[in-house]
């Protein structure tokens, strides 16, 4: 039997190199990818104009209270954070995604290394650095509030595990709660009945713990009040109604621009992004069961870990069920699921490691290094061969011109009033602070102090002559074109 130390040093040799893979995943090129419209870009807007105008909470997007995008502030404050710790540019845009997605795998590693032992959370640190939807799809490596809201569901459901040891932990729970709320408003209603539903199951009332739980609901209640009479101050009920009847009711009870699809969807999207995953957890299920391990049970040991596989089992299964039962299916939805479904994999691998024969060992370690080797690969390749996006180069060309502050204007042969991308609304505010307006070719000529964007298959040399023009930037895209002093 090996000693206790060399142990150690083994659990951490090996959870560095792993961790430090993921540290890699996440924050090699950050800064150099494209950003996106849907809703990197946007989130990107509300935090730079609230910047800019020195209000820390009211979301604006173009100059105007943002009544599309829904959410509490907590997100914006992040991406705020990143522009103040690394500039104007998509990487202060993506930092504190980045760094909120590390800290999530740190902390699931934590709790099951000290639940589980060290191979569940080597397992389970393996299998989130390798989640590609975790990672690459509207959330580590994007200026989503994803990242976010996923770090403190996590330490949520992570606190309110451990409050059945020490109860100050539910307190911590309530507050982590709250500022998931904060950060991406209803989503949040999935901690609560996962808090209730755990409470319910575990038979809770019985340990007299009521007047912990009432102060542990207070830690929830207290900051979202306070973010709420904030709001009020500013445009009374306007934001809440839009809030609770477009973000809530409606997402929840007919599908919304166009995110649609059945029963079957999130079960679509864990097969399409998680497949081997999921494969290697049914095929150690497969194996325990031929061998007659008994995964999940404890027998012998501190009966709290079965609370603990409890709460595991309904972090899963209860944003999987809220989710599909809601109209509006949109894939990011479920990433609140992949640390348990991590942490799961992580558990059962461990169970089949310890009680398994020397073959099932073996059959064990070839499908975790595969699979990994799988997923690592495509990540790999992904990070290497972003897509180049040429209309928001053109604009980052902009930065160091003496334009700063300039209005931006987009000319469209056909019509006046062209459709600013959300995603070139911030290249362009992040450049040089310039500043997108509706108007086209005959606004912009009655503007000073202003640029036209124009796309390559509208420029004409009769267009610059014509308006006395002169091209400030120009790429394979198109132009940006100035009046002539």
């Amino acid at each position: 039997m090996r000693n206790p130390s060399v142990r150690n040093i083994s659990f951490y040799a090996a959870a560095a190199l792993i961790f430090s893979m993921m540290v890699y995943n996440v924050f090699y090129h950050l800064g150099t990818f494209p950003i996106s419209s849907w809703d990197e870009a946007r989130h990107g807007v509300n935090a730079y104009e609230m910047l800019r105008h020195g209000n820390l909470i009211v979301n604006t997007y173009l100059g105007h209270p943002d009544y599309w995008n829904l959410k509490p502030p907590v997100s914006y404050w992040a991406i705020m954070i990143g522009y103040k710790l690394v500039g104007m540019n998509a990487l202060g845009l993506r930092l504190m995604s980045g760094i909120c997605a590390t800290l999530t795998a740190v902390a699931i590693a934590l709790f099951v290394k000290k639940r589980f032992g060290s191979m569940a959370a080597i397992v389970s640190l393996l299998a989130l650095s390798t989640s590609t939807q975790y990672l690459l799809n509207h959330c580590a490596r994007t200026g989503d509030a994803d990242s976010l809201f996923v770090f403190f569901f996590t330490l949520s459901i992570l606190s309110l595990l451990a409050a059945r040891r020490q109860t100050r932990w539910l307190y911590a729970a309530g507050l982590a709660c709250s500022l998931a709320f904060l950060t991406k408003s209803w989503h949040a209603g999935n901690i609560l009945l996962i808090m209730v539903l755990y409470f319910l199951i575990t038979r809770q009332w019985e340990s007299g713990r009521w007047r912990a739980w009432w102060r542990a609901a207070l830690t929830f209640v207290v900051p979202v009040l306070a973010w709420a009479f904030a709001r009020y101050h500013y445009d009374g009920f306007s934001f809440f109604k839009q809030m609770i009847g477009y973000d809530l009711l409606l997402r929840s009870t007919r599908p919304i621009e166009g995110h649609i699809g059945d029963e079957t969807y999130y079960g679509i999207i864990l097969v399409h992004f998680f497949f081997w995953w999921l494969a290697l957890l049914v095929g150690i299920m497969v194996i325990s069961y031929m061998q007659g391990v008994r995964l999940l049970a404890f027998e012998g040991t501190d009966h709290r870990l079965k609370e603990d596989v409890i709460g595991i089992l309904l972090w899963i299964c209860v944003p999987l069920l809220m989710f599909t039962i809601a109209k509006t299916k949109i894939r990011w939805y479920i990433l609140p699921v992949y640390p348990p479904l991590c942490m799961l994999i992580g558990i059962c691998a461990s169970q089949l490691w310890r009680k398994g024969t020397w073959g099932a060992r073996g059959v064990l370690l070839t499908g975790l290094l595969f699979v990994a080797s799988f997923y690592e690969t495509n990540i790999q390749h992904y990070i290497h061969h972003p897509k180049p996006n040429f209309e928001l180069a053109l604009l980052q060309q902009t930065a160091q011109m003496p334009v700063h502050g300039y209005e931006l204007f987009m000319y469209h042969p056909l019509h006046e009033k062209g459709r600013w991308p959300q995603n070139a609304v911030l290249t362009a505010e992040l450049a040089n602070d310039l500043k997108p307006r509706h108007g086209g070719l005959k606004t912009f000529l009655h503007t000073s102090r202003s640029l036209l964007l124009v796309k390559k298959a509208w420029f004409s040399k009769q267009l610059e002559h014509k308006y006395h023009l002169s091209v400030l930037a120009s790429n394979r895209w198109g132009y940006i074109l100035e009046k002539h002093a």
